[in-house]
């Protein structure tokens, strides 16, 4: 997903207080800064700390998100989310994406002296204060707010105007038409008809057909001219040298004396639409082109390149053309689905309802799972994340999705699944899960990380799903929490209870709860702690992953895009984005190895040299003989804190050894002591020459339309709820 920049009200100086519709904040007015989607939570408190003059090292900035928990319009429902980690914070940065009628991300800062005299008021406060100040913010963030949308109005006002406007100067202004198309039905030059370029020599029968070719040729290059009739000649209207200068004919027709060009100026808007109907053929027989192949194929042919999102567009709106109308779209879904699994081994299994006395049948669900996921599945990190998403458009049903993580932290897609359920069942998921076990993997040792649905609880329950160990997404049990008990505080304290990797804070914001409200602990309690708590979580099997909701599509803005589409656009759209992000991930990790040479993934070692600094001010005191067992007191200014470290067990009682599978700064100050490379306590998963695996396979090109296999273990397919064959 391309990184964009997100407005951000940043509050401080104040209160946060409690309304009908959950958090708010009193006392101060925002500061507006405007922050990359993509930013990391270490650059975006550096920034904070740089805005508000609370000088990093003096005071620590904490982050409260003000989150809609429920969104349903005109009502909407915030909750408070502690931003704490990437993935909450990539959590805020994604509301406006996801919520339209939010435009803001709104987040409150919580600052807290380290050392030194307390100050309440940021050297900044007078000017976060500012009207005028927030005037300007304001003006800034509206016009680049809705710069986009005006330039889609201009587009669509361009391609309305009408073909030619006279003024008093005697000369014609052509604009973009759109009956561009129609003009196949006039004959032009047998070379025009070959090669659709302007050329000197080239003669026309009138001034009409003519008129039409250019017409015709700029509109295909998404440019603008103005025709002189005393002068017979055409040049651009932007003024880049390009021109054409024709002359009358003995038998009355005009021919090209001149021409200058090409066009060396940028192009008009270009519409998806138009792209679309240029590419149709294209992808007609290739269907597996890649963006930057179709905007190369632009370029070389007119002349010009379009953003990414508008070519991701056109194609869609392509292969929406070629797959049909929805009975097509289904009827078509057999051979898509056997031209992936013969050109790219892809498994696909099918459920579907036959009709009685027909060869046909009716659609009920379909997962697939491309083996070059299968094949980089291993070298993930034991680990499968699942969720679910609502399809809409003309088909309603969801979409299952499972994911890995690989070493930087980034999904990896692994299966697929689309239902014609709009509330699953058990026995759907059941039948996910078993497909995942069936064809996926067979390793041993999973976590499976989901909603607290009880139909998923029940099925991982069964010993059929005994094959992992299930965890309960915090932010989908936040949700819930909230949905039932609507209180923002409570829900914060589930919140902090689940994320914190100490257990005596688990107890401390439980009872804090119980303490408000005896019931919401009894709620809470019908769920064991290690399923949801990351500090309960025995054998660190979710590698301190707490969060899952929204994360697989957050990160894959594509399956969002796709879901209101026919199936067969919508998985072709899941390939072609899985076939690039292998070879870009592949690419940019075969360069760093080159260049950087890191044995382990960029997060942890960034995270390694922040713990061997703070480690300079642990004392370490050996506890026996063997090496093994260490007291590490950490020095501070105003109480010190002990630690014990157990080399042999891979512990260490601030938790994070065994929650992340890589050393904390108690353990580098054990190997320090002990002159040895505290490297080699990084789980294996972390390991490079790993994340080079897990993208090891190549995509191959999907077969034109025309060449897709017929498939005879699937029957005709018709849309859901059809009862017989028309």
């Amino acid at each position: 997903m391309d990184t964009r920049k997100v407005p951000v009200f940043c509050y401080w100086n104040g209160s946060i207080k409690d309304g009908p519709d959950g958090p708010f904040y009193e006392g101060s007015s925002p500061r507006v800064i405007r922050v990359d989607s993509k930013i990391e939570l270490s650059k975006l408190l550096d920034d904070l700390h740089r805005v508000t003059g609370f000088e990093r090292g003096k005071f620590q900035i904490d982050l409260i998100g003000r989150y809609p928990s429920i969104v349903q319009q005109p009502m909407v429902k915030y909750m408070r989310l502690p931003v704490v980690d990437e993935c909450s914070l990539e959590t805020m940065l994604e509301v406006p994406s996801y919520h339209p009628c939010i435009i803001n991300v709104e987040l409150y800062l919580e600052v807290n002296q380290v050392s030194g005299p307390v100050s309440h008021q940021s050297p900044l406060a007078n000017n976060v204060n500012s009207s005028a100040n927030q005037s300007t913010q304001k003006s800034s963030l509206t016009e680049a707010a809705y710069v986009d949308a005006d330039v889609n109005v201009t587009v669509r006002n361009n391609m309305l105007r009408t073909p030619q406007e006279h003024n008093n100067n005697g000369l014609i202004e052509y604009e973009q038409s759109t009956d561009a198309g129609n003009c196949g039905n006039v004959i032009f030059s047998s070379l025009w008809l070959e090669e659709c370029e302007l050329q000197v020599g080239m003669r026309f029968r009138d001034k009409d057909e003519l008129a039409k070719a250019v017409r015709l040729f700029s509109n295909r290059r998404q440019r603008k001219y103005i025709a002189y009739e005393y002068t017979s000649t055409f040049e651009c209207r932007r003024q880049c040298g390009w021109a054409l200068k024709v002359a009358k004919t003995e038998s009355n027709g005009f021919e090209i004396i001149e021409h200058t060009g090409p066009h060396s100026c940028k192009p008009e808007d270009v519409s998806s639409d138009f792209l679309a109907s240029e590419i149709e053929g294209l992808i007609k027989a290739q269907p597996s082109l890649s963006i930057t192949e179709l905007n190369k194929w632009v370029k070389d042919e007119f002349g010009y390149t379009v953003s990414g999102d508008i070519m991701w567009n056109a194609k869609k709106k392509a292969f929406t053309a070629i797959s049909g109308d929805l009975n097509k779209s289904f009827s078509l879904l057999p051979k898509f689905m056997a031209a992936l699994s013969s050109s790219n081994e892809m498994l696909v299994e099918w459920q579907h309802d036959h009709f009685p006395a027909t060869k046909g049948a009716s659609f009920h669900s379909v997962f697939w799972a491309f083996q070059q996921s299968i094949e980089g599945f291993p070298y993930c990190r034991p680990l499968i994340l699942v969720d679910s998403v609502d399809l809409s458009g003309n088909y309603r049903g969801k979409m299952l999705v499972a994911v890995g993580l690989d070493a930087e932290n980034r999904i990896f897609p692994l299966a697929f699944a689309i239902i014609t359920e709009e509330s699953l069942s058990a026995g759907t998921w059941r039948w996910f899960f078993r497909c995942i076990r069936k064809k996926v993997t067979q390793r041993e040792g999973l976590c499976l990380i989901t909603s607290p649905n009880p139909d998923i609880i029940a099925v991982v329950n069964e010993p059929e799903c005994h094959w992992a160990q299930h965890r309960v997404c915090l932010r989908h049990l936040c949700c819930k929490f909230y949905e039932v008990f609507q209180n923002n505080l409570m829900t914060e304290y589930v919140y902090k209870a689940g994320s914190t990797s100490y257990k005596s804070r688990v107890d401390y914001y439980l009872k804090k709860l119980e303490k408000m409200n005896p019931e919401a602990r009894r709620w809470l309690d019908k769920l064991p702690l290690h399923q949801w708590t990351l500090a309960h979580d025995v054998g660190g099997l979710r590698f301190g992953v707490v969060l899952t909701t929204n994360t697989i599509f957050r990160t894959y803005d594509f399956i969002n895009k796709s879901r209101n589409l026919p199936l067969t656009t919508c998985i072709l759209l899941i390939f072609d984005h899985l076939a690039e992000l292998f070879k870009s991930r592949r690419g940019l990790l075969e360069e760093s190895m080159k260049n950087r040479r890191e044995v382990y993934a960029k997060h942890v070692m960034t995270k390694l040299e922040e713990y061997k600094v703070t480690s300079r001010t642990h004392d370490v005191l050996p506890l026996d003989q063997s090496g093994q067992r260490f007291q590490v007191t950490e020095v501070m200014e105003v109480g010190n804190k002990k630690f014990f470290v157990q080399r042999s067990d891979r512990a260490c009682t601030c938790g994070i050894w065994q929650l992340y599978k890589h050393p904390c700064s108690h353990v580098i100050a054990v190997c320090r002591r002990l002159n040895i490379d505290h490297l080699q306590y990084v789980n294996e998963f972390y390991n490079t020459e790993n994340f080079l695996g897990v993208y090891a396979a190549a995509f191959n090109p999907l077969p034109g339309v025309s060449d897709w296999p017929g498939t005879y273990k699937v029957p005709r397919l018709f849309p859901p709820g059809s009862h017989a064959i028309h």
